[in-house]
């Protein structure tokens, strides 16, 4: 871990202090794609005996869909410098006292937009971090794998028709919906102790986006 961490030890007399998961840690990732061709039209289970007019209307269309579901990356924390225009060390960080560094009570669902500073929108339980005395280094480790960003959930899914107009030449219509069920996802939290905003999410983005493409293959 000192190795992911190389440029910003805050103790080179305490290296057991850098020890900590990488930035980077997901511990649980999933991601799928997935593909349905709709059996419609002359042949297949559904209308297999339609007029070939209304075949050519039916037949060739499947839907898709890439899913994506990742835990939140562990948070670090930062305090005031040990000494003003002096120090050229790391970031220093707070001290933090055992316990949960979660606050039980944050519910994604009850975030507050219009007030940043509402007790809806602490993630993290704030008791527990102190900005160090001055001339003093914090004893927190870079990051934590007990508090992490809020996960990302998205769903981004395709209806297609395919459309074969001789050997060599087809048309493709799709309709593609990114964030099909318009989920949000939460910034992650303040993480400076001597910020008035620490521990508060005060963001959140996502939104769903339609788009209707058409190509002609030859």
């Amino acid at each position: 871990m000192v190795g992911d961490n190389s440029s910003a030890i805050l103790d080179y007399y305490n290296l057991k202090l850098e020890k900590a998961v990488a930035g980077s840690d997901e511990p649980h990732v999933f991601k799928a794609y997935v593909s349905y061709e709709l059996p419609f039209g002359r042949g297949q289970r559904l209308f297999g005996s339609s007029p070939r007019w209304l075949s050519a209307i039916l037949s060739g269309w499947s839907v898709s869909g890439i899913l994506n579901y990742f835990s939140g990356t562990p948070l670090g924390f930062s305090a005031t410098f040990p000494l003003s225009n002096g120090w050229n060390g790391a970031t220093n960080r707070p001290n933090i006292a055992p316990g949960p560094l979660r606050n039980a009570n944050f519910k994604k669902s009850q975030f507050n937009f219009a007030n940043p500073m509402a007790p809806e929108n602490t993630y993290l339980n704030k008791a527990l971090f102190s900005d160090p005395r001055p001339m003093t280094l914090g004893t927190a480790a870079p990051r934590y794998a007990q508090a992490r960003r809020v996960g990302t959930i998205n769903e981004d899914l395709t209806l297609q028709k395919i459309v074969r107009l001789g050997e060599k030449v087809q048309w493709q219509l799709r309709a593609e919906a990114f964030n099909a069920f318009n989920r949000s996802t939460l910034g992650a939290p303040n993480t400076a102790v001597e910020n008035s905003l620490f521990g508060q999410i005060s963001s959140i983005s996502g939104n769903r986006s339609v788009q209707l493409v058409t190509r002609l293959d030859f």
